[in-house]
């Protein structure tokens, strides 16, 4: 696939409103954009680890997002390697790993966070500091 074959798969999921636990268009979260997102390349990820889903679930468990992200694809070197498109990267936001996108080059990726609406964002100077690691699925 080229660069815009990437960012026609995410024009379809922008715009859509953020939901604590969404796994659809009618609202989402990022777990739920990076379902439906890898999904169209024929990846199925695992949308819940079949606890509880309250709203501050990073509080009485901090590694648990991280645990789960562990159970798909490779990770990625950042000291040795690039990030790619399709690599799903996550952040460190909040003292936990709390959130997690899809790079759709080199230097953009496709999130949705609390209040905002699905987007795309530059991988800027801020966003590098929050950035734990990468998985690469293809």
């Amino acid at each position: 696939m080229e660069r815009n074959e990437y960012y026609k798969l995410a024009q379809d999921l922008l715009g859509i409103p953020y939901r604590h636990g969404g796994r659809d268009k009618e609202g989402i979260d990022c777990l739920g954009l990076l379902c439906l997102f890898y999904k169209k390349l024929g990846i199925n990820l695992p949308d819940h680890d079949g606890q509880e889903y309250s709203l501050d679930w990073y509080k009485k468990d901090p590694e648990r997002f991280w645990r789960g992200l562990q159970q798909v694809g490779e990770e990625v070197s950042l000291a040795t390697e690039p990030l790619k498109p399709l690599d799903l990267v996550y952040f460190k936001i909040g003292g936990a790993i709390t959130h997690a996108a899809v790079m759709l080059d080199e230097h953009s990726f496709l999130h949705v966070m609390s209040g905002q609406r699905v987007h795309i964002t530059r991988l800027t100077r801020a966003w590098k500091r929050r950035l734990k690691g990468a998985r690469r699925l293809l």
